[in-house]
């Protein structure tokens, strides 16, 4: 959340690098306009940047407590974002090279970058970047979260031409699918494949899974989404290997920038392949040990508070792997995602297959997971200085957002909106709180507006989040409270987020409000704050400075006496529904069918606090899947309870020529949200047959009826 508290940089910082960067070039100015030279942490973090002044000279100011290790990136860009994906000089500081200089800490380096030589013999400079997140479906919604500190490996492992056999068994039913998981692919097939179009992909090594390998170890990953954003690598090969080609697949297939088995196949049919993606929990050499030239690590790094990840290398096109010479111009990328937390080593995404990173050099690669060990955060989140304490979100909603004179939510789409259900509370606490010595708490509390003091409940809920030591990077949950200090109870521990990164830094506590109110009223929420022996820190004490955060950014933030206060309305009343089939006159809905007939629906919906966001009517016939919408309506204001709707059936008896079936369903959602989207939904469904005999061909033919009667009568019944 914006405000004029928040800050990136200490002004006089104790901690200065002034340096200098050379160009080694024979000729011509030094390429200094432009150029940007920016410092991090071990983990990604920007700590301070300068320009670079026409002399190749900077000086910046970091934002640091202690001397510690310094990644200084110099590159053209316009911040430390572009910087850092782009293919930057990096120098690597270590902390033993700060200098003690006065009151802070010096850091002098010499940057010399050198100018490329003769192309074949010179290592080349690759960087690899990329997101990581996860789709996670969280209180009912899908939504983003970046997946960050987790260790990001970059492996060189040639083609992999074992996987070519599997792909071709199963090349009909791969096509356009963007994932397939490494034992659906593995297994047998029952049925013949389709003839494979075009010449075999090269000579194909029919080799087995490693023996003794069982199915679960293979690599049953819950499944990640493929990149989103990929490099199309580009042929490569030998005059002589070009040449040896069909002239019409030789022009499809370098136009088409494929490599490897793929660039021998038809293009239109290469194209329905590239975005295929294997994924395999455990290495592709465990599986096919015999298959891999190399498996070369030539990277590693981790994600950042984004789930960013920056990995660059030098790579000789020339170089001895396994006793032999070998020229590869690029690298042939495969990537591994480890998460570790409390000690537990995950391996959360490896793809063992790719067409589009063979050959890849600078490429940046995005990645969406969706296996549920997977743990993601919030993302970064500015770091105000000094001792201000504000409530900044509920769920995903700004609290400026939600009124404070009606506590009721409104944006640009509604308006009116209570909350209810389960609400994750976020608040921002200053640097000075949060330095882990002296430790600090706080506690959240509620009443109904209007009570005394004495009257606020407090929230008891536990709260857990997953920290990184800075220094080891080591992960671990952490319990935050509730815990009692020095007999006040009910206290959570403020975030150390100087020794510590955090998952979910400015998540606060969780507020379950249905045994609060079941019904619908308008509460406080309470946030104060508590020294390390549970002394409970007001205004006066100058050690907190409460501050109200449901004025709209970029405006100052308010001060507020002694604790933060947020009015908020709750309501827990589900809609309630009901539908009525006037025409049915039994409970097994059978309806008979006539000429006359008029099918009606009494559709009725209440929700007991006039907050109903939509409704709806709809209709299935038999087992066809389409739906079809007899009635409803929506108000961004929830202004719609009650409804009672004589609902026509006309479209059901259209066309209709025999009995068929047919499920009703009545549906409503309340003008409630949890701060991640609408809660309380209710739904009805009946089923229905209108029973209508087709015509008999004898119903037309009164004598043959009559003649067919008679037959089947005993001859010494008369007919009568």
């Amino acid at each position: 959340m914006a405000s004029k508290l928040t800050g990136t940089q200490r002004p006089g910082s104790d901690f200065v690098v002034e340096g200098r960067v050379d160009f080694q070039q024979s000729e011509g100015d030094p390429p200094s306009a432009g150029i940007q030279v920016f410092a991090f942490d071990r983990l990604g973090g920007a700590l301070g940047g300068a320009t670079l002044d026409e002399k190749g000279q900077f000086k910046m100011a970091l934002r640091l407590k202690a001397p510690t290790d310094l990644q200084i990136l110099v590159g053209p860009g316009t911040d430390a974002a572009s910087v850092r994906q782009s293919a930057s000089f990096t120098l690597a500081v270590n902390a033993k090279e700060w200098i003690k200089e006065g009151r802070g800490y010096l850091l002098r380096p010499q940057l010399l970058i050198p100018r490329p030589v003769w192309w074949p013999w010179r290592p080349v400079r690759l960087c690899i970047t990329g997101h990581i997140r996860k789709i996670d479906a969280h209180e009912g919604f899908s939504q983003t979260c970046p997946v960050p500190y987790v260790k990001v490996e970059i492996f060189d492992v040639d083609r992999e031409a074992c996987w070519w056999p599997p792909i071709r068994n199963w090349w009909d039913t791969l096509l356009d699918r963007p994932v397939v998981r490494i034992p659906d692919l593995l297994r047998p097939r029952s049925e013949p494949p389709l003839p494979f179009p075009g010449p075999d992909p090269a000579p194909l090594l029919r080799l087995q899974p490693r023996a003794g390998l069982r199915g679960a170890e293979v690599g049953l990953n819950p499944q990640p989404l493929p990149p989103r954003e990929t490099l199309l690598s580009r042929a490569i090969g030998s005059p002589a290997t070009l040449d040896s080609l069909p002239t019409g697949l030789l022009a499809t297939s370098v136009a088409s920038g494929l490599v490897g088995e793929a660039r021998l196949i038809d293009s239109a049919l290469s194209s329905r392949l590239d975005r295929l993606t294997l994924t395999s929990r455990i290495a592709p050499w465990l599986i096919f040990p015999r298959c891999f030239y190399s498996r070369q690590l030539v990277c590693e790094t981790y994600t950042d508070c984004d789930g960013h990840f920056r990995c660059c290398f030098n790579w000789w096109p020339v170089h001895f792997r396994n006793g032999r010479l070998r020229f590869d111009a690029r690298p042939d990328v495969i990537v591994r995602v480890t998460q570790v937390i409390n000690g537990v080593s995950t391996v959360v995404y490896m793809d063992p297959y790719t067409s589009t990173r063979w050959n890849a050099d600078n490429a940046h690669i995005d990645l969406y997971l969706d296996n549920e060990e997977v743990r993601c955060g919030q993302g970064c989140n500015p770091r105000p200085e000094g001792s201000p304490v504000f409530f900044t979100r509920i769920g995903n909603d700004e609290v400026y957002q939600i009124q404070q004179t009606s506590g009721l939510y409104a944006d640009s789409a509604v308006s009116q909106m209570a909350y209810g259900g389960n609400l994750r509370v976020h608040a921002v606490l200053g640097d000075a709180l949060a330095t882990g010595t002296p430790r600090r708490y706080y506690r959240l509390s509620y009443a109904r507006q209007g009570s005394a003091d004495s009257e606020f409940k407090f929230i008891d809920a536990d709260l857990r989040d997953t920290r990184v030591d800075k220094l080891t990077l080591t992960s671990s949950d952490h319990f935050l409270g509730p815990q009692s200090v020095n007999g006040t109870t009910t206290l959570y521990e403020v975030r150390n987020r100087d020794d510590f990164y955090w998952y979910n830094p400015d998540w606060v506590g969780s507020w379950w409000t249905p045994p609060v109110e079941e019904d619908t009223a308008t509460y406080v929420l309470r946030l104060e704050l508590f020294d390390e022996n549970g002394v409970y820190l007001d205004t006066a004490s100058g050690q907190v400075d409460y501050r109200d955060g449901t004025v709209v950014p970029p405006a100052l933030l308010p001060a507020m006496t002694d604790h933060c206060d947020l009015v908020i309305t709750l309501d827990n009343r589900p809609p309630e529904v009901n539908l009525g089939i006037p025409a049915v006159l039994n409970e097994c809905g059978v309806i008979p069918w006539s000429p006359s007939l008029t099918l009606s629906f009494n559709a009725g919906v209440l929700q007991e606090n006039n907050r109903l966001h939509s409704w709806g009517l709809q209709y299935t016939k038999g087992v066809n899947p389409s739906v079809t919408v007899l009635a409803g309506a929506s108000s961004p204001t929830g202004a719609l309870s009650p409804v009672n709707q004589t609902v026509s059936g006309a479209p059901l008896l259209a066309g209709l020529s025999s009995t068929c079936a047919f499920a009703l369903k009545l549906y409503a959602w309340a003008h409630i949200r949890n701060g991640y989207g609408l809660v309380y939904y209710r739904e009805q469904i009946k089923a229905i047959a209108i029973e209508r005999c087709a015509p008999c061909p004898e119903c037309a033919s009164p004598a043959l009826a009559l003649n067919r009667a008679a037959t089947a009568l005993p001859a010494s019944q008369p007919l009568g």
